[in-house]
């Protein structure tokens, strides 16, 4: 069963979007990611026995960007109730020591926080904390040639006027504290490049194909709500595209005119409809408005290695930077030499530092079960997908579970 059948599976016995349980007022918060008091949970990104250097966990150093990272719910997405929501201790207290995926940061985001986490935050509320997550992706992108502090400001504001933070919580039904870092996509442009050869369609009965139209929408969904510009969609053989995509039935609408044929002209493709007049031709005019987050979707190994390096090489002079260029390959089917391709590419001592590899769903969540003993839900692959290039903590941690 792939990841778009799995994930419709868990939306009909638990109902996508519904708000998590309401929690009695007043009670004591245990720390997010534990296990209720005297039992452990079972189906979630928790397992009885913590794992050191879990996927999703900060970096060990102290004081580093990348300490309140969260790659994942605490909860298996489409779980029975009576896990997430349990008693916790309050948000923003000292938490014990952790070590699975998805645990909440060593220290908390920003300034110290009172009460429970929802309250009103020491007068800074959800801005101060977007600000502080917006402030240190600027410094561990090295950013700072598009973002001057006055505009973070601004963003920051935008997206906490606009309740974005919440509704994405609230739909993939994760905590706040972990859906947080997806506010980092709203510094950036974001642009899919769509597998739509041949092999997409014959191979494994067409769930390849399902498995992308719903990357599309909850990745559009995601963008959507942090950066107005939408997105943009690219393929591989077809001229179909989509400019400024804003909602899930427009990424739908856009696939629908796809005939899956051909071969996977990736590296072309990929310079060809995004590197040149997206990024490398306004960098030379020195037009460059926001970096660029390319998020790439296919079931074959990327020929890329030439593209993204003159890109890099070229980037690299300018003013931009070559950080100005993120790069996501996410795998939709189960070829090993494809897995074993992007696994390389992930960790080539010179673009490696570019660019992110997120394995297919499946063998993403058997991986994780076997290092961990923990299960890996579709969310927590969606936000790894969006954030595995632009934050370097996931990144990190997932080279290291999959070496």
């Amino acid at each position: 069963m792939g990841l778009a059948s799995k994930m419709a599976y868990a939306n009909v016995n638990v109902g996508y979007g519904a708000p998590p349980p309401p929690q009695t007022h007043g009670q004591p918060q245990q720390g997010y990611g534990q296990p209720p008091q005297g039992m452990h949970q079972q189906g979630g990104y928790q397992s009885a026995t913590p794992a050191p250097g879990a996927y999703g966990q900060p970096p060990q150093q102290q004081g580093q960007y990348g300490q309140p990272q969260h790659g994942a719910p605490a909860q298996q997405y489409g779980q029975p109730q009576g896990q997430y929501g349990q008693p916790q201790q309050q948000y923003g207290q000292p938490q014990p020591p952790q070590g699975q995926y998805g645990q909440p940061p060593q220290q908390q985001y920003g300034q110290p926080q009172q009460g429970q986490y929802g309250q009103p935050q020491g007068g800074m509320g959800d801005k101060g904390m977007i600000l502080t997550l917006l402030q240190t992706c600027v410094r561990d992108q090295h950013l700072e040639a598009f973002y001057p502090p006055p505009a973070l400001d601004q963003i920051s504001s935008r997206i906490a006027q606009s309740g974005a933070l919440d509704k994405i919580c609230q739909q993939w039904r994760i905590p706040k504290e972990l859906g947080a870092d997806l506010v980092k996509i709203a510094l950036f442009d974001v642009v899919l490049l769509c597998d739509d050869s041949g092999s997409m369609q014959f191979e494994q009965g067409g769930e390849r194909i399902e498995d992308l139209k719903m990357i599309l929408s909850r990745v559009t969904f995601a963008t959507s709500l942090f950066d107005h510009d939408g997105i943009e969609i690219r393929f591989l053989n077809s001229q179909v595209q989509g400019n400024h995509v804003t909602s899930e039935a427009q990424a739908t609408q856009i696939v629908s005119q796809i005939r899956f044929s051909g071969l996977t002209p990736l590296g072309t493709s990929l310079d060809q409809k995004i590197l040149q007049p997206m990024l490398l031709n306004p960098a030379r005019a020195g037009q460059l408005r926001k970096p660029l987050l390319v998020i790439v979707i296919s079931d074959g190994a990327p020929a890329v290695f030439n593209a993204v390096m003159r890109a890099s090489d070229e980037l690299r002079r300018s003013r931009y930077g070559p950080d100005s260029l993120s790069l996501q390959f996410a795998q939709v089917g189960n070829d090993m030499k494809a897995q074993e391709f992007l696994g390389q590419l992930d960790s080539h001592p010179v673009v490696g530092p570019l660019i992110d590899v997120t394995s297919d769903f499946e063998y993403e969540q058997d991986q994780m079960m076997k290092t961990t003993g923990e299960n890996l839900t579709g969310e927590g692959w969606i936000m790894k997908l969006l954030l595995g290039s632009i934050d370097s903590s996931y990144d990190t941690k997932d080279e290291r579970r999959h070496h």
